[in-house]
C-alpha cells in the first residue's frame, strides 16, 4: 500500500501497527527466555565449578597433611607446587640417582628426562592424574623438574656446570 490509501484507510495502518508490535513484543519476549534459561545455565555451571575445586581442595589438604605427617615439614623432604588444575606434591628422590640424573642430562634436558626424573616422586596426585595434567599442561613436568633438583639439594648452577 502506499502512502495515500493509508490516508484513505487510517484503520488499516493502525493494524499493520497493531501486528508489527505484537510480533515485536513476541520476539522480546521470546530473547528474553533465551537470556534468562543461558543466564540460569551460567549460574548452575559456576555453583559446579565451585563445588569441583572445593572438593579438589580439601583432597589437597588432606594429600599435604598425610605427606606432612609422613615425610615432615614441607621443605626438607617434600615440596607443593600449586597448578591451574590442582597441586602437586613431590618428594626428594634418591640423591645418587639424581646427581647420576643431572651429570648426564645437563642443564637442558628432555621432557622424557625429565619425566624420568620426575614420575617416581610424585606423592600426590596419584600418578595417572598427574599424567593428564602434564598432558593439558606441558611445563608443569618442567616446574616438577626443577623442585625435585632442589630438594635433592642440586641448583640450577651445579645441574649445568661440571
Amino acid at each position: 500500500m502506499s502512502d495515500s490509501e493509508y490516508e484513505d484507510h487510517p484503520s488499516a495502518a493502525g493494524e499493520q501497527e497493531k501486528e508489527l508490535q505484537a510480533k515485536l513484543d513476541k520476539k522480546r519476549e521470546e530473547l528474553a527466555t533465551l537470556q534468562a534459561g543461558r543466564e540460569k545455565a551460567r549460574r548452575l555451571a559456576e555453583i559446579q565449578e565451585e563445588i569441583a575445586a572445593t572438593e579438589r581442595k580439601c583432597r589437597e589438604e588432606a594429600a599435604l597433611s598425610a605427606a606432612e605427617a609422613k615425610y615432615g615439614p614441607l621443605g626438607l623432604r617434600t615440596a607443593a607446587m600449586e597448578t591451574r588444575v590442582g597441586l602437586v606434591i613431590l618428594r626428594r628422590g634418591d640423591g645418587i640417582k639424581v646427581r647420576i640424573w643431572a651429570d648426564k642430562h645437563g642443564a637442558n634436558p628432555s621432557v622424557q628426562a625429565c619425566r624420568e626424573l620426575v614420575r617416581p616422586n610424585v606423592e600426590y596426585p596419584p600418578i595417572e592424574e598427574f599424567d593428564d595434567m602434564v598432558k593439558e599442561m606441558p611445563m608443569v613436568l618442567v616446574t616438577a623438574a626443577g623442585k625435585v633438583l632442589e630438594l635433592a639439594g642440586i641448583g640450577s648452577k651445579e645441574v649445568g656446570g661440571k
